[in-house]
């Protein structure tokens, strides 16, 4: 079954026992440098940090560090990016991109197992924030961006609008508006899918559970079936790649594999009620402080763009924009990476050495 809001809508995959040595435990603070071979200007280091009363893991890399920095929150929750490094390389050559593995995600859930203390949404926050100030005292920055996707971007609005004053722009992908507002953008989806289609079974099932709002229950769960129907075949495609990345990535052990999926199993079943009551326009209004930004793909349903857009219009900001992604779904950032990532750079990078860059790699 889908999660409710959770970028993970495939089988879970059988774990197998590789043989290879669980990953190594290093004491908070301490953090493993991987820089043979690169410019002084350059990092690559990644271990455990002291954030929120427990050891997260963070990784920091960028070929300059008087570039941009990027601090990426993943989606989920627990779709920890510790397994997926690769899939932002490219970017490391505008940007110094962190990463960080959340309160039951990952390698983070691998230090601290099933006794992972307050797993909620107000721990959460004030864990991201501490993140943020980590990488803008690590890499001397004044400021940084804010990515999120799917369950981060949630996680990253409520943070901008918290503390705005450590960011120079937040971006979204996969952008979440809110539980109830995906409920009815999906449900208006798939009806019109189904009727254009002939899929009376489908049509029938709809008709049957009524439009809604409705809780995490039976009527959520006949809608997440329906929708994966129609879930765009790119994205299926990336998740099961996904999927065989975290198996197969080098330097992650069978160890790191079941922490990453126990870690999803762990996080999902705690923070349901969380997912199901999200609400940006609720809580955190319409008014964003700093610059907003959201890069969606056009035929996301997992997040309906129709919701996201609907969000945006009513989006007070600095400045704003929205970059709709031809042909993409939920994960552009991944399956367009090269499109998304020019259109990341236009809005919010300037790479070092070009103009409009303050020496010294600190961001205003």
């Amino acid at each position: 079954m889908r999660y409710p809001l959770c970028a993970i809508c495939v089988t879970e995959l059988a774990i197998l026992s590789t043989g290879m040595p669980a990953c190594a435990r290093r004491t908070d603070q301490q953090m493993e440098s991987h820089a043979s071979n690169r410019a002084d200007s350059a990092i690559a280091e990644d271990g455990f940090v002291r954030v929120g009363g427990i050891g997260q893991w963070i990784s920091i890399r960028g070929e300059n560090r008087e570039n941009p920095a990027i601090v990426v929150f993943h989606g989920g929750p627990a779709v920890a990016n510790s397994a997926l490094l690769a899939t932002y390389s490219g970017w490391e050559k505008y940007f110094t991109v962190v990463q960080w593995d959340q309160r039951g995600a990952g390698k983070t859930f691998g230090r601290n197992g099933k006794s992972t203390p307050d797993m909620t949404i107000d721990r959460f926050v004030e864990d991201g924030i501490e993140v943020v100030e980590y990488a803008r005292k690590r890499l001397n920055k004044n400021k940084v961006i804010l990515l999120g996707h799917s369950w981060g971007s949630f996680l990253g609005v409520t943070i901008v609008k918290k503390r705005p004053e450590l960011f120079s722009a937040y971006v979204g992908t996969g952008q979440v508006v809110g539980f109830a507002q995906t409920m009815t953008a999906q449900y208006a989806y798939i009806m019109k899918r189904a009727e254009a289609d002939g899929n009376q079974d489908a049509l029938r099932d709809l008709r049957e559970i009524g439009p809604p709002p409705y809780g995490i229950g039976p009527k959520f769960f006949i809608l997440q079936k329906l929708d994966d129907l129609y879930v765009l075949p790119v994205d299926t495609q990336y998740l099961q790649k996904m999927m065989e990345t975290v198996r197969t990535t080098p330097n992650y052990s069978s160890q790191d594999v079941q922490d990453w999926m126990g870690g999803r199993q762990f996080s999902m079943q705690l923070m349901a009620p969380i997912v199901a009551a999200m609400d940006l326009p609720a809580t955190q209004g319409y008014e964003m402080p700093v610059p907003f930004l959201i890069i969606q793909g056009e035929e996301d349903h997992i997040t309906p763009t129709s919701a996201v857009e609907d969000y945006f219009e009513k989006i007070r900001a600095p400045r704003k924009e929205l970059v709709l992604i031809k042909g993409a779904g939920h994960f552009a950032y991944a399956t367009n990476g090269d499109e998304f990532r020019a259109h990341l750079l236009k809005s919010v990078g300037t790479p070092a050495g070009s103009a409009g860059h303050r020496s010294g790699g600190r961001d205003d």
